[in-house]
Order: C-alpha cells, then structure tokens, then sequence
C-alpha cells in the first residue's frame, strides 16, 4: 500500500518552473460524495498517478514564499516544487517534476490568474492568490550555478514590479531541462498554496501490472456489494480495479490492483457493480472483482424483432450511465437506452441481504448474492419479499430425502432471462442473463431456482440467527410490520428443520396459523453426526430467542435482563430503543448503565462507541431529558417517530410531555425539534436567526434611508418620528429655497441672494450624511450581482412658486467643497451593508469601483465603510496596491484606516509596514524623501493606534510620544493641519497604552505622565525631536516656535493621550493633574475648549466616581468661576479685574466636558438621573442663546453641541422625542460664522445615535469603544467642509467600532411576525428589569439570562452565556411559540359534548392554527362517531389536556390503543396484544416517576377489555372446559394442532399471560400446585399466569399462602 506522507516530512527547497504537455490530469472526481481524487498520467515515466485534492495545511506550505522565472519570460509560468532523487518517496517512488493542469483561483477581483503549484513530500500545492503585494523588502537575489535546482537554501524575497491583473497565460515550449539561479533575471513571490494535491498512490514498476505506457481511456469510481471501493482505469484490452480505504485518520490508502479482460466498462451504481463489455461481444455483471452473471446479446445484435430476420450487428461501446440506466452503441449505428433491474427493491429484503452480508463468509455471501440476482428476475411475481423468502426457503428440504427439492414446478423448457426496463421502447428488447461457469455462447441458459443452494445448509444457524433479528427489527416499524409474516415462515421453517423448539413456538405465537404448519426435521442420526457444530448453537447469548418486545417490558418491570444482540447497522431501531428505555426506566438521579450491559453486539463492526451514551449521566439527571438527549444523539426526527409502534412512542411522549414546558437553553436544535419548541431552536440557531433586512436593489430615487420599518415600526407605533428623522436626514432631494425679491433688487442680484442662501443651506446639507449613516448602519443586505447604489448628494434647491432650479453658479464657492461630504455619503452608504453577510468578496468591492473620477470621494467613502465592518479584509492584496498606487488623498485615508480598524489590535507586521510607508518617522533615517500628504500621513497616525490598541508597544510608544510635539518643518505642507497631526498622535497614543495606566513595566522609565504633562502645559521642549522626518529636514521658515512647547499644538493630543492611558483606572493623581486651574491667573493660560477636554479627560480617568447629579459637575467648577459666571451684566455688583466673559465661557467648557463624560459613563442605558439632569443642562445652554454675545457665540455652539453629543449618547438607540425636538430646533438655524458646517454635523450625529442602526443598536462601555467614541465625537468641529485642521473629518465614523447590537426582537415561531412580548431580564447580580420587545437590552455581558412567562406564549428561558450571547446579539431575535389551548378553560361545561355541540364550543377557544391538525381531525372523528364506546368526560378531558399542552401524540395513542382493542380479533397474530401489554408497562413505569402520561384508569379498562375480549370471543365457540383443553393440549404436548380459530385463541391466552414454552415449564398432568407455584418462583411467572393456570391441575396439597 502507498500512504500519504507524514506531515512531519522534510521541506524541500529545490525550485523550479515547468510547462509540460505530457502530465495529463485524466479524471478529478470534485463531487462532494465522493472521494477527491486527481488521477493523472505522466507519460515521460508511463505511469499513472493518484492524489487526494486538499485544503492546504501549514505543513504542506514551503517554509519560504518566494520562487523565481526566467528574466528573458514575458508571462508568468507556474512555479513547482520537485523532488529531488534522495528525497524520500512514499515505497521508494520516483516523483518526477509535473506541470500544472488545474488551476486554483483564490480570492480575486479580476479574470482567473495562473496557479502556482508545488510539490512536497509527494504533495502538490495548488496555489491560488491574487497578486503580489507590494509591501516586501527590497533585497537583491543571491546568485548560485548550476544548472538544475538542487541547492537546500531558501532564496531571499526579491522585489516585483507591477503585473496586471489581466495577464494571460502563454504556455511556452517544453523545457527539458530546469532554468538554474544564475539565469534567472527577475524574481517574483510565491503565492501562498490553499490546495494541496497528496500523492496517494503509483503505478508499479512491476511489468505484469503496467499499463504499456498507454494511459487510460476511462477512469471512475466504483464499489462492491461488499462495501468496498475501487479506482477503475479502462485500457484498450483489460480493467484495472484499484481498491482503496479510508483510514481512521481521514487519509485514503490504496491496495493492489485486480486485472480484468474487458473492451467497455461502465459503473452501475444503483447496483453496486460494474458492466463490462467482453471480447466474445457478450456483457458480464462484476461486483468487484466476483463475476455475477453474462448477459447475452444475441436478441439486441438481431435487429428489433426478437426472432425474426435482421443485420447482425456487435456491441461497440457502453456510455451515458445513470444510476442503473446506460446507453450501448451499436455497430449499424444504433444506440438504445437500458436499464438493469436492482438487487433488491423491497426494504425487507434490503436488510435481510445487509444481515446476510455482514454474517456469511465474503465466498458464500457473493455465490448467494450471484444466485439470488439471477433467480429474483425469473418469475412473474411482483412481491419481491415472497420471492425472497420462497428462494431462501428452496435451501430447507422438505424431507431428509429430499434436500435441494424446490417447491417451483418450472418446467426445463422454459427459457430464464432478465427482463429490464428499456428506456428508447425498443420492442423485444430483452438480455438474457446465463449463470456463472456456464458456456458463453448464443444459447439462453434455464435457471433453477434452487439450483446451487446447497452450500446455504451448513450456514443454516447463522442465517436463522441474523433473519431472527431482522425478524424483531421489522417489529419496531409500523411500515415493515406487515413483512412478519412472510419472514416468520422462513424462519419457521428453517428452526423446524433445525429442531429449534423454543424458536418455532416464538414464531407460532406471533402468527397463530404456523401451528398448523409442519416441517420435516433433522433425522437422529444427522442431529447425532452434528451435534456440536454449526447447527447446535446460535450467535447469541441467549437461552431463548431474542423477543424485543418482551425484553423492553421486562427492562421497564427494572427486572435483570440479558444483553439483547444487535447487528450494525441493520438493526439500528432495535439499539436505538434500547437506549430510549434504558434511560427512560432508570429513576431520577441513577447512574446510567454501561451499554455493554445492555446491548451483545454482532458483526464485524463490533460495538460502537457508546461515550454519549454514559456522558448523558453527567450532563443531566432527569430521565426525561437524558431520553430527548438521547434521541438527538441518535438523530431521530419526528417524522421517523411516526413510524414507531404506539406503545415503543409512549416513553418518548411522556418525556416530551415534561420537557416541553422549560427545556434547558443548553440543548442541540434536533432536540428542541423533537419537542415540539423550534422557537427555541431557531432563537438559537446562527443560520436562522438573522434579522430581517431590507435587500438593496438599484433605483434611480434612492434617498439612502430605504430600510425595513418592521421593528421601528413597532417600536415606536403611535407617532411619526421615524418618517419625520428620515425628512432631516434627507440629502438626495432639492432644497426650497425661499427668498423675497425686493423692488429695488436686480434680477441678477437676486439671483446671487437665492444663490448665497442656498449655499447657507448647503452647509446643513453636506452635514447630513454623517447622521444618516448612523441612521441606516447594518440595515441593508446589497445583492452579490448589482453594484451598491449611493444615493446622489444635491446642493441644488428649488425656488417657489415656479420650482425653478437654482444653482450655484453666480458666486464664489471653494473648489472642494464636495469632497468631505462626498465622502461622508460613500461611507454612509457603505455602512448601511451588514457586517453578518458572507457573499461579498473582493471581486464584488472592486466591482463597485466607479470608472469616472467625479465619484473617486464616494468610492474612497465606500472603503472605508467597509473597513469598519469588517469586509475589507477580504480585499486582496493585489486590489490593494491598485488603490494606493492612485495617490488619491481619501482613498489611501480609507485604505489606511479601514483596514487598521478591520485588524485592531493584532499588531500584524505586514500592515505596520504598509503604514510605515506613510508614516516618515517609522522610517528609517536616509529614507528616501516622499510626497506624503498631511492628510495621509495623519491616517497612517491613526493606523498605528488601532493596530497595536491596547498593547503597549514601546517603540510605538515612542514615536507617538515625539509626534505630540513635532515641530513644523520648512514645506508649506509639513506645516498644514499640524493640531490635526498632533492630536492624533495623542489619540494614537492613547489607544496604544488604553486603560493601562502604570502596569506596563516596560514604558516606565518613559515618563509618559510627565512628559504629557508638559505638552498639556506647556513648557521647554525635553529634547530635540529626532524621529520626525519634518525635524531632521530644518527649521520652518513660517512658524517660529524656539524651545518652548506649542501648547495650542499639542495640549488637545496630550490631555485625551493622559486620559486614555488612565481610563477607568479612577488615578486620583493623574486626575488631579487635568483639574481646571483655581485661579483666574491660571486660567487665562488655558483656552476655553482644552477646559472642556480637562474636564471630559477627568471623567474618563474617575469613571467609577461619575454621577448622574448636578453636584457632580460642579464638583469639577472652581468655587470662584460659579460665584462669577453669572454676573458680568453691566450692574454695580461686577468686580474689578474679572473677565467676566472668560469666565462663563470656562463655566459652559467644564459643563460641556462634563456632560460629555457622563454621557461615556453612562452611553446606551438610559440612566433617566442621567438624561434629567444632561436635559437641564442643554435647557440652560439654549436660553443663553438670546445672548450669546456675553458668553461667545463660538464657545456657547461648541458647547451646546457638544452636551447635545451627551444627551443623545445617554439616549443612545432610544428615538427619545425631547432630544429630537431639541434636534429639530437646532437644525433650523441658518449657517453663519459661529453655527457651521461642524456645528450641523455635531446635530445631525445627535440625531443618528438616538437611531442608530435602525433602532437596532446601542453603543458598549469596553475601553475599545470609549476610546472610539472620543475619536469620533472630538468636541471641536469643522468650521468649513473642507477643514480638518483640528480633526481629520474620516475619525467622524468610528463611532462604528463602539457599536454593538442590542435589539431584542420576538417573532412568532411559525409566522416569523414581530409580536409585543414581555420579557424577563435578569443580569448578572440578580436584578430583574421587564420589558416589551421590540426593545434594547443592556449589555450583554451584564445578562445572565432571558425568560418568557406570558400565559399566551411558552416559556422560554435562555442563560446568556459565551454561545447564546454570539447568537443573539448578531441576530436580536427572539422566536416564541404561542400556547395553542391559550384560552381553553378546564372547567369546560360538557353539555352536548358527545354530539358535537361541545367540541365546537371547545374549538372556537383554541388557537386557529391547531385546529387544521390530522390528529386532531382523526380523533374528533373517531370520538364523536356511533361506534365508539367512550363517554363524552373522557373526550372532553383528553381534548383539552392534549389542546393546553399541545401534545397531539396522545391522541394518536389513544385512538390507536381503542382501535387496537375493538379489532384485536380482526387479525391473525398477536403483535398488537403485545402493543397492549407494553403500554400498561410504560404508564405503570410513567406512574411511579410521578409522570401523567395516561391515566391509570384509562389502561386498565383497556386490559379489562382485552380480558373480557378474549372470554367472550372464546366462549362464543368454546366453553370453560374446551379453553383449559386447549391450554393442555399445548402444556402437554398432546399433538399438532388442527383448528386455526383454537390456535389463535391458545396464542393469545400464551401471550396475554406470559405462559412460558412448555419444555421451559416441564409440567405433567399430575403436577400439583404447590409444584407450580415452586417452578413459579424459578421462572418469575406473574401472579395472572398463576391463577390462568392453576385450574388445569388437581389440587391435592393446600396452597402455601
């Protein structure tokens, strides 16, 4: 056998590159079924070889990544790792250098790229990718002779010029030989693999098994009655059959080959054989390598008519198969479609033959398969279990004279033959099928059907043995209990002639009739010859035969039961219900058995594991769970429970019954489908659950804001809020523009004032695209084939009353205007896509990419929307250097940034490098001068932040640290937009060291406090700034700052850099040092917004000692500020000295900052403390608006904004409609020097927290997400739609990483409708808060669980742990089952009920759903017809218990026991008496267990009926006297019996009392009763058998009592 080769095996470093024709991929079988298997042919070897296609694991990737090509090569050849000759070969096999046939395409936007392929260790690497990056090292490419690859070390990565995307692969001449290192010019990359091909297996060496070095015609697929598995390869001459395994470890071993002489050869995979199309022109049947039959093909070369005159013809080819169907090909030209009968078409027989298989040796089992084929198709019956069981009955003699007579009068001239089905209706089409071993010829063999047989009698207790079992399996079916007869006979006369007594009375009690059935048995002297041979001893261990039904009742009595026998996997039902009742009978808090004690496996497969069987004993100690647990181990659905008996479903129904009410949340969904509560399953299924979005579909007048109103609408029902958010929110429509011409005003001066107002409104407009994006984040799923549409951004407006158009072309305007709000509407396009979605890949982003320039700023938008939701990680690597090498300032921002925050904190070297390249001071010094915009380089800042978030990198550190207090350098351009820079250095900073504090040993001797401190305020510089690329380059020629820090540069950076580092650590010495200054002298030193930055920095480092009162936030004002902020009027009492209007400005800056971090502490609860007292607040700053010129029209809007940003992060998801109204207020304001562009934009996004994502999300309190928001929410503003001197504009949109979802949706199980349900939620410390869905919970981390009690709905309760919280946060729905008796009452008045009249009363309270139930029908019908002997209380009572528990299963148990009952004397054996008997025990069991499955009272008039039954119909036709005659005629073995009616009466007596076999008894007619009550105790019969039999025997002692 050739095995797969060891991971572990050594790596090869020997390269090379290839195009050679002569490898040939012959056959590669991708079907998810099947093995995937690549065969392919080398013909410079002659061989052929097998290899296993697989995923690529970090063993079969080269430890280097890097190939090299030919300078002088225009195209891209493929790269392949070879073999060297000392490399060891799975059994010393020579693997030759192969090209590449199939090629894997990855992850790419463009047209299919060329594979690269390896091979390792015997593997080929299939590798796909999609381009180089361009982010590798620029190191030159060792050189070395030789002219073919044999060196051991590892090239270095070489540089790679530009390859396009749509280059083609040209496939070159041959080369004989490999290109060495010394001539290979140019260098490129290898790709990493993500298929691997593993060499399986080698044509050998061996001339008796070579193929002549002509490569196969065909190759498929094929396996054997047997179970096993071939590769077949079809030559000119002969079939190879190669069979192959799969090892436990999931690798494939193959074996030797097996010749067979054919010409065609096609699979028949319905039958599991192979047709083969011979040299004498005949087809033969294979099975493997076993012949089974010949078919003969003289009728089909005759023409049509069947005898008549017609041109020969021959058979040229076999094609077109399917399943059992194929297509032969003629020499005239010819084709005609057949098709050859099954094996075995009947389920009886399918597991009789399965049984047989896995007892009889492999020969026996083949020749039996062989005969039985040929003979099944010879006879005119259409029941193939008759046939069966009459074929296998042909082996028993009827006399010991008589061995192989057949009870088939055929007669020997008549002509046997396989009739198939011929699809092309050719008329007389038959194939003559002729036995094994018989001469091929044009003559039609006749097949007897015993004919062969012989061999079958020495296997006679086996195959009795295996059938039994099927015999008992056929039992637990109520669709294959009627095939019991037919096999009871087969049995039965196979343990007549055994002699098996026990086993004939087991038959004869199930079917009456065979005791009137005689065989003839085992002469003495045969049973004398044999005695301790095959035909003394069964399989099992048991002394009796194995009885399931007896044996589940016996287990439930918890009497000591023997271990039954099962054959894998045939009588997979009989383990199954084992284990149901095993577990099912064993009491509350009882360890459960092994399943050895239980169950006696037979066969070949031997016991299977049965770990989950013991581990349900650890997970629970309920029976009623360990049984539905147990079921959905076993995968068993509720439409196969259909086809249990009813008394095997009873135990089942009852644990359903008590698992239904409050099942566990822990649970597999097969299980909670088992109960009937797929409201929890699909609550907690990832594949269900996801929320109802609305799919995108391109139109013309998208607003942007297209959305599902399902929970909104639900949410917020009584009002219009939501439309009327969607009106402020609108920006793809026209303005009005509405302004009065004057008489003295000019048209063209009018047109300039509709023109200048427009652009006033404009300023409002641009502003709207952030809100919206928080609007509508993670709202829409786009379709994978439409490109997302992003709705137009129009600055123009519409004049009434005429809507004329107005434009702005008549006054002077900034050339990019349009670009930052053009992006904001890429990304608020972009952001309404759901990050849950799995279609988008990079060829998809890459598709939306627009052709014009015009929409470069909206595409440029639309990364980095997808950055934040994580999809651009998808984009390869390739697609990314196409981007950057555009050089557009947004698009390389939106790289930089997106793809920074897709991977925050994972600190991956590749990125650090692609941000190196914009970021100078990670550059190394003598770099190379770069044209890096400001823009660009404070991106690559930020980058870095995210990167290593939380990690505390010192040498990151560092240069955030310098970069706070960069100095300007001598461009125009390094000294542009410096406090942006700065500040994001320090934001940078901060999330790098975020909530760390002191704990980082390696950055103390950094002084990061201090030397923050100083850049907060102020001071000279610690030590010339040496890292910044703008330092080392000299001094700035405009700005001269000396060595004195600029604290106007860098105190913003410095101060949010302090707070970040400390937040949540409540330092109460760090925050002293960002307290506001106590005196006025102080305070002229600190400009009005750093104090507000002071005071949400001390918020951030105190959190735990944020308050939601006003006293808290005058805590934080100086005493002198507050006895002075509200003077300054112009009265006497003003105070000489004081600047009075300074100080109201620092008293709105520490409020503002104040309501700033109370709104961080306390973003997304709801905190009404909170909300009441940031509410007062903004009540104060807006009635300071009549006079704002006292206070500082810009300070009071940078403060008012910004406590409007805390009311609304407070709020956050709520659409509370006292912040919209204040919104709303806002927003009419026209633009003007103070109320800007930034101050819209800072409302606009108080308006989309209050509905972020469609009222579906809230925002966390994990230090990620503050650190997020602080970004995102910075408190100054642009002034302008293109400044961002005191903030990059693109950190607008990270609210997107704090957002999490929070909604709870409940819908209706079978309607998926959102309906208002209360709902529990318990957090972590016991506190209990009730609400109504839809609705936001707080965070998830602070649930512990959620529960449903609602009498209209069933109980749910979910423990939110690490798995439900994953599901229900991505999905926010709750499905919930409504109770179908929800409005039934007990106490029901049961007038008219038996007519009707009462049951529709019943009905019209129940849920409507429920009412079109099948059982529900079937039982009503039964209940309310003339023939049914119940009362109307025992209807009424089973209606409404199964209507209020929804449990229909017990109408079906009841109405199947009553018609069992009434029709017990209707049939002709005794397995419903069993049905009876086995329901007593279980509700008996059920009883005890506290269980009210059915009521006691209710199973024991049933047996009462039975008894009266069997009395009355006895006494119909026999007296008392004749019925004790009968029972002696069978205890004392007086004869056969003659009377079938007196059979059946004797077999239900037998069964009905558990009456043992009267050689078990061994009683005579002169045993007394003390004697019987003696063999009583031994045998454990029941008391009723006792009394049943006592009459029988003359009392001649006292009974011992």
């Amino acid at each position: 056998t050739f095995r797969r080769p060891a991971a572990n095996s050594p790596d090869l470093t020997v390269l090379g590159f290839y195009s050679d024709p002569r490898f040939r991929v012959l056959q590669a079988f991708l079907d998810p079924d099947s093995p995937p298997f690549v065969v392919c042919y080398d013909s410079s070897a002659g061989k052929h070889l097998v290899s296993v296609l697989l995923l690529a694991t970090p063993q079969d990737i080269p430890s280097h990544t890097h190939i090299s090509t030919p300078s002088h090569s225009r195209t891209r050849q493929t790269p392949v790792r070879v073999l060297s000759s000392s490399d060891p070969t799975p059994n010393n096999a020579h693997i030759t250098p192969v090209p590449s046939i199939i090629q894997c395409v990855g992850p790419q936007a463009h047209a299919p790229r060329p594979s690269p392929v390896s091979i390792k260790g015997g593997c080929v690497a299939i590798k796909a990718g999609s381009g180089r990056s361009p982010f590798v090292s620029r190191v030159p490419t060792p050189q070395s002779g030789g002219t073919r690859m044999r060196s051991s070390k590892s090239l270095s990565p070489p540089h790679l010029a530009r390859i396009s995307p749509f280059s083609q692969t040209v496939n070159s001449q041959s080369w004989s030989t490999f290109y060495s290192e010394e001539s290979l010019g140019q260098c490129y990359d290898a790709l990493v693999p993500q298929r691997c091909l593993h060499l399986v297996w080698q044509e050998p060496g061996d001339p008796d098994y070579r193929s002549s070095f002509v490569p196969a015609t065909s190759v498929f697929l094929t396996t054997d009655v047997l179970g096993k598995s071939y590769i077949a390869f079809l030559f000119t001459s002969q079939v190879w059959l190669l069979e192959y395994i799969r090892a436990q470890d999931g690798s494939y071993v193959c074996g030797s080959i097996h010749p067979l002489p054919a010409l065609q050869a096609i699979p028949l995979e319905d039958l599991s054989m192979i047709l083969i199309l011979q040299q004498n022109n005949h087809l033969g049947l294979f099975t493997g390598t076993h012949k089974v039959s010949d078919v003969d093909m003289t009728p089909l070369l005759l023409g049509p008519s069947e005898y008549g005159e017609g041109t020969p013809g021959s058979v040229v080819k076999l094609r077109d198969t399917i399943d059992s169907s194929f297509s032969v090909v003629l020499s005239t030209g010819g084709m005609v479609r057949c098709s050859v009968p099954l094996l075995h078409r009947h389920p009886s027989v399918s597991l009789c033959v399965q049984a047989l298989k896995l007892a009889l040796p492999t020969d026996v089992f083949l020749a039996m398969v062989s005969s039985y084929y040929v003979s099944s198709h010879m006879l005119i019956t259409s029941d193939l279990l008759l046939h069966f069981v009459q074929w296998m009955s042909s082996c028993v003699p009827l006399s010991s004279s008589q061995p192989h007579a057949s009870n088939d009068s055929s007669s020997s001239n008549r002509k046997d033959c396989i009739r198939p089905v011929d699809l092309d209706a050719v008329p007389a089409l038959k194939f003559f099928v002729m036995q094994h071993g018989q001469a091929m010829g044009h003559t039609q063999l006749e097949v007897t059907p015993s004919l062969g047989l012989a061999f079958l009698l020495q296997y006679a207790c086996t195959i009795l043995s295996v059938l039994h079992l099927v015999y008992e399996e056929l039992k637990l079916s109520v669709l294959l209990t009627g095939d019991c007869e037919s096999l009871a006979k087969l049995l039965h006369r196979y343990a007549s002639w055994l002699g098996w007594s026990l086993y004939c009375d087991h038959y004869q009690r199930d079917f009456p009739s065979l005791y009137l059935t005689e065989y003839q048995v085992l002469d003495s002297g045969e049973s004398s010859s044999m005695e301790g041979g095959v035909f003394t001893h069964t399989l099992f261990s048991h002394s009796t035969p194995p009885h399931i039904m007896a044996w589940l009742q016996k287990l439930l009595s918890r009497g000591k039961v023997e271990p039954f026998p099962v054959l894998l996997p045939v009588t997979r039902r009989t383990l199954q219900l084992i284990k149901v009742f095993a577990l099912y009978s064993i009491p509350p808090h009882t360890m459960v058995p092994p399943l050895s004690d239980l169950v006696q496996f037979l066969g070949p497969l031997g016991a299977p594991l049965d770990k989950p069987f013991n581990q349900l004993q650890d997970k629970v100690t309920s029976p009623y769970e360990r049984v539905i647990l147990c079921l959905a181990e076993e995968e068993i659905s509720l439409s196969e429970l259909e086809t249990f008996p009813v008394s095997l479903c009873l135990p089942i129904w009852d644990c359903v019954a008590h698992c239904h009410q409050n099942p566990p949340s822990s649970w597999p969904s097969n299980a909670y489908d088992i109960i009937g509560r797929n409201d929890i399953a699909k609550s907690l299924s990832s594949e269900v659950t996801k929320p109802t979005l609305k799919m995108e579909c391109p139109h013309d007048q998208d607003d942007g804001m297209d959305i599902h109103m399902e929970v909104l609408g639900c949410r917020f029902p009584k009002d219009l809020r939501v439309n009327e958010v969607r009106r402020m929110l609108q920006s793809s429509k026209p303005v009005r523009v509405v302004v009065m011409q004057k008489p003295e005003t000019s048209d063209h001066e009018f047109i300039e004032q509709q023109e200048t107002h427009l652009l006033a409104i404009c300023q409002r407009t641009m502003s709207l695209p952030v809100g919206r994006g928080m609007f509508t984040m993670a709202t829409t799923q786009p379709l994978p084939t439409a490109a997302l549409v992003i709705p137009k951004l129009n600055l123009t407006g519409r004049a009434p009353p005429r809507n004329a158009t107005i434009g702005q072309d008549h006054i002077e305007k900034p050339s990019d205007m349009q670009q930052w709000p053009q992006f904001h509407n890429g990304v608020a396009a972009g952001l309404k896509i759901t990050p849950c979605i799995s279609e988008m890949d990079s060829t998809w982003i890459v598709f939306n990419r627009p052709i014009s320039d015009q929409a470069c700023n909206e595409y440029a938008g639309f990364l980095l929307a997808l950055g934040l939701n994580g999809h651009l990680t998808k984009l390869s690597s390739f697609d990314i250097y196409e981007h950057l090498q555009e050089k557009h300032d947004l698009t390389v921002v939106s790289l930089l940034l997106g793809i920074s925050a897709a991977r925050v904190g994972t600190m991956s070297p590749t990125l650090t490098s692609l941000l190196a390249l914009y970021l100078p001071p990670l550059l190394p010094h003598g770099s190379a001068d770069m044209e890096i915009s400001r823009v660009m380089q404070t991106a690559a800042m930020m980058g870095i932040g995210f990167l290593y978030s939380g990690s505390g990198h010192r040498r990151m550190v560092e240069v955030m640290l310098n970069e706070i207090a960069c100095e300007p350098g001598p461009d125009l351009e390094q000294a542009k937009d410096r406090e942006c820079y700065a500040l994001c250095a320090g934001l940078s900073l901060g999330m790098i060291v975020l909530g760390q504090g002191r704990s980082s040993v390696a950055l103390l001797d950094l002084n990061i406090e201090d030397r923050l401190c100083m850049l907060m305020n102020g001071g000279l510089r610690r030590q010339p700034c040496t890292t910044s690329a703008a330092s080392s380059c000299g001094q700035s020629h405009l700005i001269l700052e000396r060595e004195v820090v600029n604290t106007h540069v860098t105190s913003p950076g410095a101060i949010l850099a302090l707070g970040l580092m400390y937040l949540k650590t409540n330092d109460s010495n760090i925050a002293a040092k960002l307290d506001v200054p106590a005196t006025q002298f102080g305070l002229d030193f600190v400009r009005p917004d750093f104090l507000l930055l002071r005071a949400l920095s001390h918020g951030l480092v105190m959190w735990d000692h944020v308050m939601p009162t006003q006293e808290w936030i005058h805590g934080h004002i100086p005493p002198f500020i507050l006895e002075n902020a509200s003077g300054g009027g112009g009265g006497t009492d003003m105070t000489p000295g004081l600047d009075y209007q300074s100080l109201r400005q620092a008293y709105l800056s520490i409020v503002a900052g104040c309501c700033m971090a109370m709104g961080l502490r306390f973003v997304g609860t709801c905190n009404q403390a909170a909300f009441q007292c940031l509410l007062a607040n903004m009540k104060m700053m807006l009635s300071l608006l009549s006079a704002a010129e006292q206070v500082g029209k810009v300070t009071l809007e940078m403060c008012l904004t910004t406590t409007l940003l805390g009311l609304s992060l407070v709020m956050c998801g709520s659409g509370d409609l006292a912040v919209i109204r204040i919104i709303r207020r806002l927003r009419t304001r026209m633009a003007s020097a103070e109320v800007n562009y930034g101050s819209h934009m800072a409302t606009h996004m108080a308006l989309g927290l209050l509905f972020l994502g469609g009222g579906r999300y809230s925002m966390g309190r994990h230090n990620r997400a503050i650190a997020a928001l602080v970004c995102s929410l910075y408190p100054v503003f642009p002034a302008s739609s293109n400044d961002n001197r005191g903030h990059l504009q693109a950190l607008r949109h990270l609210y997107v990483m704090a957002a999490e979802p929070r909604v709870l949706v409940a819908r209706d199980a079978r309607t998926t409708r959102v309906c208002p349900v209360e709902v529990c939620v318990t957090g972590l410390q016991g506190e209990v808060q009730i609400v109504t869905t839809p609705c936001l919970l707080p965070e998830w981390e602070t649930i512990h669980k959620v529960s449903i009690s609602s009498p209209k709905y069933w109980p749910i309760e979910l423990v939110v742990d690490a798995g439900n919280r994953s599901i229900l946060s991505q999905s926010g729905t709750l499905f919930v089952k409504q109770r179908g008796g929800c409005e039934v009452k007990a106490s029901l008045p049961m007038t008219h009920l038996y007519h009707g009249c009462g049951i529709k009363s019943l009905l019209n309270q129940t849920n409507k759903d429920l009412i079109g139930n099948t059982f529900l029908k079937t039982f009503l019908e039964y209940m309310t017809g003339p023939r049914v002997s119940r009362s109307p209380a025992f209807c009424h009572s089973v209606l409404v218990e199964c209507l209020l528990r929804e449990q229909f299963q017990l109408l079906v148990a009841c109405l199947q026991l009553e018609q069992m009952v009434c029709s017990l004397w209707q049939r002709q054996d005794t397995l419903q008496l069993w049905q009876i008997k086995l329901a007593m025990s279980v509700c008996s069991v059920a009883s005890t267990q506290c269980a009210d499955l059915l009521d006691m009272g209710y199973l024991d008039s049933l047996v009462l009926r039975v008894i009266q039954q069997i009395a009355l119909a006895s006494k119909k036709k026999y007296d008392e006297k004749d019925i004790d005659d009968l029972l002696k005629f069978y205890l004392f073995q007086y004869g056969p019996f003659t009377d079938l009616q007196g059979a059946f009466h004797l077999a239900s007596l037998l069964v009905f009392y558990d009456v043992p076999h009267s050689s078990v008894l061994c009683v005579t007619p002169s045993t007394s009763v003390p004697d019987l009550f003696v063999k009583a105790r031994l045998l454990n019969l029941s008391t009723a058998a006792v009394v049943r039999l006592m009459p029988l025997f003359q009392t001649q002692n006292p009974i011992p009592f």
